[in-house]
C-alpha cells in the first residue's frame, strides 16, 4: 500500500482490525459484517497505518478515524495535541521528506474547538458556497501556493502554508520540530468576507 493511496481492507484485514477498534472506541461496537475499512500508510510513522471505518446501515453514519499498526488501535482525537503526543510515543524523526506530510496530516485533525484550519495548495482546495467573480479568482490565485518548506535545521523545519478559516484567507508560518511539534510562528490574513462552506462550522 502506498503512502497517501487508500486500500479497502476486506475479510480477516478487515475483521480483526475492527476488533482493535471496537476495544479502543468509547461507544457502540462497529459490526463487522456492516462496516467499511479504508486505510493507508503514513509515511512519518513506521509500520502506522490511517484507517477510516464507517457503517453506512445506522443513520445518521456512523464513523471512526483511527491509526493502528497490525497490534494498536489508537482513535484521533481532534485536538492540536494529539498527533504530537502520538509522535511522541512513537519515536517519530521527521526529515526533510516527510516532515510536509506530518503537517498536512496535523492539519487535517487538528481542530479550534468546532472550526478547522484547512489547508489550501491551489484555489479548486477551497469549498465555495458561491464561485467568486474571474477577476476575484485571479487575483486570488496569486496568494495561493502550495505548502513550502522555506527553512530547516536544527531538528527544526519551517513552512509556509496558506490556510482558509471560517471566511478568511491566510498565510501561515509554521514550525516543526523532528519529534513532531507544531507551532504557527506568524498569521497573515490575506482576504476575508469569502462565500465558503464547510461541512463542520456551517459556514
Amino acid at each position: 500500500m502506498s503512502s497517501g493511496a487508500y486500500e479497502k481492507l476486506e475479510g480477516a484485514r478487515a475483521r480483526k482490525f475492527i476488533e482493535r477498534l471496537n476495544r479502543a472506541w468509547i461507544g457502540g461496537p462497529f459490526a463487522a459484517e456492516t462496516t467499511v475499512v479504508h486505510a493507508r500508510t503514513l509515511p512519518f510513522a513506521e509500520d502506522w497505518m490511517l484507517t477510516e471505518a464507517g457503517d453506512a446501515t445506522i443513520m445518521p453514519e456512523k464513523r471512526a478515524v483511527a491509526l493502528d499498526n497490525g497490534r494498536e488501535c489508537v482513535p484521533v482525537e481532534y485536538n492540536a495535541d494529539f498527533i504530537p503526543a502520538f509522535a511522541a510515543a512513537n519515536a517519530v524523526c521527521l526529515t526533510r521528506d516527510t516532515a510536509a506530510d506530518y503537517l498536512r496530516f496535523w492539519l487535517e485533525y487538528m481542530r479550534a474547538g468546532p472550526d478547522r484550519f484547512l489547508l489550501v495548495e491551489s484555489l479548486d482546495d477551497l469549498p465555495w458556497r458561491e464561485e467568486p467573480t474571474p477577476q476575484a479568482r485571479k487575483s486570488l490565485a496569486k496568494s495561493v501556493t502550495p505548502l513550502t518548506l522555506v527553512d530547516a535545521g536544527n531538528g527544526l523545519f519551517v513552512f509556509r502554508a496558506v490556510l482558509a478559516f471560517r471566511d478568511a484567507l491566510i498565510d501561515a508560518t509554521f514550525s516543526v520540530t523532528e519529534k513532531g511539534g507544531v507551532e504557527i510562528l506568524k498569521r497573515t490574513v490575506i482576504a476575508e468576507g469569502l462565500t465558503l462552506s464547510d461541512e463542520l462550522t456551517g459556514f
